[in-house]
């Protein structure tokens, strides 16, 4: 049966990374099989790696990559995020809170990889506690996408509502409470940060001030996307050209910069991670899942929760998965599908995108963090299990 070759791979797949094989190598070379087992001809197997090359969305997300290394290491060496952290932490007086609004505020602009862009902030705000590397991986990681449940930029709550052709506004009110949900589950191991008693502030006044003047350049690139709807590449060039006119920079200077920050093994990872997802396209290896699954003896809502999770975690991507997930379902349902089904194969796709290796944002935490994949699994793994059996209760007592 076709879906098993796929299976297969992606078992393959992760038992080479639960054994911390270099991750490049096994997403090239789990590709390179995938196509032999689909038995791809090489000319379409050219014709993806120069779709993957050539794809319009692949090159700005390298060089939205590209611009946030070089921001990330600028505001770093000039001192913003030092002064913006400490501003912030003597406000909120919670360093739990610091750590978890970082990359909430940043998981505000949709854009793959975003959890490059808040690593940092992290890493600064979690500086000299006893968190391991795998706990601030998930931190950075798991609070990054709590908006991917509400927010209307999202693509895949887009699509979701377009397929299933659902009110938006009653998909997301249906999703909301999911939000909470996914950030009281995180708590246990938010929780293991410390508290730490700061001293009570003389001036609010003063510290916003100075978290707002510290933060502008990240803040700027949130207004930027959120409100004016200006491409990511280019909100976070403008703020980067702003900010090496601002500090005086050459020529010379800006090549020594771009030596200093860009990370070329990261770059070609987006690239193989890419890659990967073409050669799923090319082969249509996922269209045999939803056979698979419907040969199996039970419940039909359990059917469409497997699917969407399986295709979520192959894919590694939300807005993609729902692409292929709920065009299946409804085809499968008749023709219709109400907002509690919607609700629950939304959140067993997403559960199965933010589960896997595949999620761009993922692998450029651990990269970044450079901690044990296994670990950062292991923590994810209790707080996705439980949203999953929550939302799969919620179906039964309201979708039935």
């Amino acid at each position: 049966m076709p879906a098993f070759k796929l299976l297969a791979v992606f078992a393959l797949m992760m038992a080479l990374l639960w054994q911390r094989a270099p991750l490049v190598p096994v997403i090239l070379g789990s590709s390179c099989l995938l196509a032999l087992l689909y038995r791809l001809s090489l000319t379409a197997f050219i014709v993806a790696t120069w779709q993957t090359l050539s794809d319009p969305a692949t090159i700005e997300l390298e060089v939205v990559l590209i611009f946030i290394m070089l921001l990330e290491h600028l505001l770093g060496k000039h001192g913003y995020l030092e002064r913006m952290l400490n501003s912030l932490r003597n406000l909120l007086h919670n360093r739990r809170l610091l750590a978890a609004t970082l990359p909430a505020l940043i998981g505000l602009m949709p854009s793959l990889g975003g959890a490059f862009f808040s690593a940092p902030l992290v890493a600064q705000a979690t500086a000299g506690t006893p968190l391991t590397a795998e706990e601030k991986s998930f931190i950075n990681y798991y609070y990054r996408h709590i908006w991917e449940y509400c927010l209307p930029l999202y693509p895949s709550l887009l699509i979701t509502a377009r397929v299933c052709e659902i009110p938006l506004a009653k998909l997301i009110q249906a999703l909301v409470p999911y939000a909470l949900i996914v950030a009281l589950l995180g708590l246990p191991v938010l929780r293991r940060l410390p508290v730490t008693k700061e001293q009570r502030p003389a001036d609010y006044l003063l510290l916003t001030r100075a978290v707002l003047l510290n933060i502008a350049p990240v803040l700027a690139v949130v207004l930027m996307v959120l409100l004016l709807q200006v491409k990511v590449w280019l909100a976070v060039g403008l703020v980067l050209a702003v900010l090496l006119g601002r500090h005086h920079y050459t020529p010379r200077d800006i090549i020594q910069l771009g030596r200093e920050a860009i990370q070329v093994k990261t770059l070609i990872l987006v690239l193989g991670i890419m890659f990967f997802k073409q050669i799923i396209l090319a082969t249509r290896a996922v269209d045999g899942l939803s056979y698979l699954l419907a040969a199996l003896s039970i419940p039909e809502f359990v059917v469409f929760g497997l699917f969407g999770l399986l295709v979520g975690l192959i894919t590694g991507t939300v807005s993609y998965s729902m692409g292929i997930i709920f065009p299946v379902v409804l085809a499968a349902a008749g023709g219709q599908v109400d907002i509690p089904l919607a609700v629950f194969v939304f959140v067993a796709g997403f559960t199965g995108a933010m589960f896997t290796p595949m999620h761009l944002c993922l692998t450029l935490t651990v990269d970044f963090f450079q901690a044990d994949l296994r670990r950062v699994l292991r923590l994810l793994f209790l707080p996705e299990a439980a949203l999953l059996i929550i939302a799969a209760a919620l179906y039964i007592v309201l979708g039935r």
